[in-house]
């Protein structure tokens, strides 16, 4: 419950206090915000299309090409729906760079939810990091690829919390759902602590909230092992 309520609310939180640090602290008008705010939603579309290409075939070649043709499938359709909106698309280009680095985490973690947990929250971590402490575009950039690496992680969470809860599993999940009023609290945390840092460092809220999942995605896998439930011997047909 702690995790999608952190999931959640870095989710929100990020995306939602981006317009005032780029309006504020990078001096970008307001009209020119909302396709670097589109780009962090259409990450998660292209975050969770990567995610999804074992729904489409089991055969492993196959999935290897979709992994790289999905990602870029979704990107082209960000490009498209800006280009109708006649917004520049130079600034945008250099994003499919960052998209290889969700490409390559995500088959490093080879389906397994809970190593693609760690993973992805490590790199979220890293991605604030850099937003926190570089400037200009990188640092835009940066923070929107959160969107990227917030993508797949309801999914894990959700997957790894009900594992081996038998009957209970209803009400687990109930209990779950419940939690994504983390998108609201969250936001309003990052809110209060930027009154005093700046907006730009209040992205530490976020930082917390991916160290949380990092924790919980470690911690979690070895519960369920002591359960005799093994996510990577069921990739491998077993048990």
């Amino acid at each position: 419950m702690i995790a999608i309520f952190v999931y959640v609310g870095v989710e929100v939180s990020t995306a939602s206090n981006l317009p005032a640090y780029m309006e504020k602290d990078l001096g970008f008008a307001i009209k020119d915000i909302a396709p670097y705010i589109s780009l962090y939603w259409a990450s998660m579309m292209i975050g969770r299309w990567t995610g999804a290409v074992e729904a489409f075939t089991d055969n492993v070649s196959t999935q290897k090409i979709l992994r790289f043709i999905a990602p870029y499938l979704a990107f082209g359709i960000f490009l498209a729906v800006n280009a109708i909106a006649k917004h520049d698309l130079a600034p945008f280009y250099v994003y499919a760079l960052i998209i290889l680095v969700l490409i390559a985490a995500d088959m490093a973690s080879k389906g397994n939810p809970a190593r693609m947990l760690l993973i992805f929250s490590v790199i979220g971590i890293t991605a604030l990091l850099i937003g926190m402490f570089t400037t200009g575009m990188t640092s835009v950039y940066a923070i929107t690829s959160v969107g990227l690496f917030c993508s797949t992680l309801w999914p894990c969470i959700f997957t790894l919390a009900v594992s081996g809860l038998g009957k209970h599993t209803s009400q687990g999940s109930s209990f779950l759902i419940m939690m994504i009023m983390g998108g609201g609290i969250i936001s309003w945390a990052q809110g209060a602590v930027s009154e005093f840092t700046g907006i730009q460092y209040s992205y530490v809220v976020g930082i917390i909230c991916f160290s949380y999942l990092a924790f919980y995605a470690w911690r979690v896998s070895g519960i369920l092992r002591s359960q005799g439930i093994n996510f990577d011997k069921k990739l491998s047909g077993g048990h």
